[in-house]
């Protein structure tokens, strides 16, 4: 098989076997951050449902309060007049307040005697004497002589007391014989007493108004093929009593029941629920919240959905999109190594030819290769070889007499050429050969089980790639420092999430690999004044050695404390070899490299604790370590308090 032929053979299984990986590594990748973006954006939905939901309670209690506020309802609870006078007066405050109830668009607007009892329903048919004490938010305001507001679950009795028409409104959505009131309840004071207390709200069962809010507000009632994009649902229990959400005849499914498996983990667990949900007849991308009464008893759920099928479809487009254009970059990259191999594979065939020439005794044979590179250096000195050979073998021609001087000059010189070219192909072959081995190496390992050998092979070439990142990281951090363009932009900084755990879920593969673990004694919500950028670094270089170098199966500590100049001191320890104390004074230094053993098995820089000196020192602390050789290493850097 010519070299060509393998040449081409190589890049086509190599590049097949990129665009293979790379085309499973995309399609995971593309589908893990599709999906996990469209449960993210569920969530913040859900949050503005929320807000939607206790807006609406909110604007119940400010009505009232401020009608609690007016003579109507003073003049109700003023028992100077005579019984005429009261019955008038009723009659036209109830008047009053039932158009009051009506423009608001509420079911229920009750004035309760301050135990609890009603004194006046606004709802036809008007009944009172009932005390409603046990209402949790009724139950707040006798208590607590402040306003209470919520959702509660209304009784038979309460329903068929509260007024006409709302058993049936509830009878109507799963022949449930209660309903789900949110509103709220106000003291009504006088001269510093409670004199009374006004309730209003509304029955959920059944109504549209606060879902189709929600829907509107926060998927601006999109619809994607035909079917809406997004959904909201208030369930009493598990049953749904106020939804968008459309059976298959287009009507709001009102009265069907939430699966076994979100009731368990919402109603009965307390826990909300997220994911895939069969929701009717579609799949959505849920959120399931509890919702709770004032004594945080779980009478229902909120739930908001996002139809799955438009993110399918993104991300069906995006994988096609990143797979063509990593396609397309396979292609260039074969047609450019195609070119370039085949720009020395062809000198070296001509090579050959005219050394098989020459060898046949056509000394007039030359090769036409101009290039600035070695084989244009070879192909020079084959062509001057030639033409010293040609002008020997003149002169061999011209004398008889130096025949066999001139015959064994030539075989000598023929045998030097022979050996150097020999060689010259041994070099090209060699790394030719090593460079195909790795690719094969490559090649089983994705197409194959590895054998324990590949394992090895592979795991060298991974840690020589995590050394070279490291090595161009801690040369660009370096490059900045050299040319002066390390700028602290300090901020408050939240230290855990912000700067600590990032590195660590940076660093979970190797703490895993090592078995190490890591106690966080950082409290969670120290707040400081720094770069966070730039603290990242410090504590990547910091934890990255605390892995690298510390003790297998060893563990790793980080802690925050208040010195006495009320400066910050963060510290990160590990087990392990420690470092000897003759070498305490270089560890900070440009390219330093310890000499220990233990040390000069991995690969470093020697940059890390420089920079992280350097960026320690531009905001204005310092950095040092403590050490107990074979035992422990901890290495402690200050944070000045500034303006944090």
């Amino acid at each position: 098989m010519k070299l060509q032929t393998k040449f081409n053979l190589g890049i086509i299984v190599v590049f097949l076997v990129l665009a293979v990986s790379i085309g499973i590594l995309s399609i995971r990748y593309v589908n893990a951050n599709t999906i996990r973006e469209a449960k993210n954006r569920v969530s913040i939905y859900t949050r503005a449902a929320w807000e939607i939901h206790n807006g609406k309670i909110a604007r119940i209690q400010a009505a009232i309060e401020v009608l609690a506020r007016t003579q109507i309802v003073e003049g109700l609870l003023d028992h100077q007049l005579d019984v005429q006078e009261e019955e008038q007066q009723l009659r036209a405050a109830r008047e009053e307040l039932e158009r009051i109830r009506q423009e608001q668009e509420m079911d229920v607007l009750n004035l309760l005697a301050p135990d609890g009892t009603v004194i006046l329903r606004t709802r036809f048919p008007y009944n009172t004497g009932d005390n409603l004490a046990r209402d949790p938010i009724v139950h707040q305001v006798i208590a607590e002589e402040q306003a209470s507001s919520g959702n509660i679950i209304f009784s038979q009795e309460r329903l068929d007391r509260a007024g006409e028409g709302l058993i049936q409104r509830t009878l109507a959505i799963g022949q449930e014989p209660r309903g789900m009131f949110t509103g709220a309840a106000v003291p009504v004071i006088r001269d510093g007493q409670m004199i009374g207390i006004l309730e209003m709200g509304t029955l959920l069962n059944g109504a549209v108004e606060e879902v189709d809010r929600i829907r509107d507000a926060v998927f601006e009632n999109e619809a994607y093929e035909g079917k809406p994009v997004g959904t909201a649902t208030i369930f009493m229990g598990d049953l749904r009593i106020s939804t968008n959400v459309l059976d298959n005849q287009g009507r709001r499914a009102v009265g069907t029941r939430v699966s076994r498996e979100v009731a368990e983990q919402v109603l009965e667990e307390g826990e909300p629920w997220t994911g895939r949900a069969y929701v009717v007849d579609t799949w959505y991308l849920s959120q399931y919240d509890p919702i709770r009464n004032p004594d945080g008893k779980i009478i229902g759920m909120l739930y908001v959905g996002e139809l799955e099928e438009k993110y399918l479809d993104l991300r069906r487009r995006a994988v096609t999109l990143f797979l063509a254009v990593v396609l397309a970059g396979m292609l260039v990259a074969f047609l450019t190594f195609y070119v370039l191999t085949r720009g020395v594979v062809q000198p070296v065939a001509e090579l050959s030819h005219a050394t098989q020439q020459l060898s046949s005794g056509e000394l007039t044979y030359r090769v036409d290769i101009h290039r600035e590179d070695e084989l244009g250096e070879l192909a020079t000195s084959f062509n001057g070889m030639a033409e010293r050979l040609e002008k020997q073998r003149r002169e061999i021609e011209q004398s008889q007499h130096r025949l066999r001087e001139l015959n064994q000059e030539l075989r000598t010189t023929n045998r030097n050429y022979m050996e150097m070219l020999g060689f010259v192909s041994h070099e090209l072959k060699n790394p030719l050969s090593s460079a195909m081995m790795s690719l094969h190496t490559v090649k089983d390992g994705y197409l194959g089980e590895l054998t324990e050998a590949q394992e090895t092979s592979l795991g060298s070439v991974a840690r020589s790639l995590e050394y070279f990142q490291e090595m161009i990281k801690n040369y660009l951090d370096l490059s900045r420092l050299e040319k002066g363009e390390l700028e602290v932009h300090a901020q408050k900084v939240t230290l855990q999430s912000q700067v600590i755990q990032p590195v660590l879920e940076s660093l979970s593969q190797s703490l895993e690999a090592r078995g190490m673990r890591v106690v966080n004694e950082v409290p969670e919500d120290l707040v400081v004044y720094a770069d966070p950028n730039l603290l990242r670094v410090v504590y990547d270089n910091l934890l990255s050695n605390a892995v690298k170098y510390g003790r297998e199966g060893g563990k790793i500590e980080l802690d925050a404390q208040k010195n006495q100049k009320k400066a910050l001191t963060l510290s990160v320890f590990n087990e392990g070899p420690g470092i000897p104390a003759d070498q305490m004074p270089r560890l900070f230094e440009k390219f330093s490299r310890l000499d220990s053993p233990e040390y000069s098995k991995e690969k470093g820089t020697g940059l890390g604790l420089y920079i992280c000196r350097e960026i320690v020192e531009e905001h204005g602390g310092e950095i040092w370590a403590d050490s107990e050789e074979g035992e422990w290493v901890r290495f402690s850097f200050t944070l000045p308090d500034q303006g944090g």
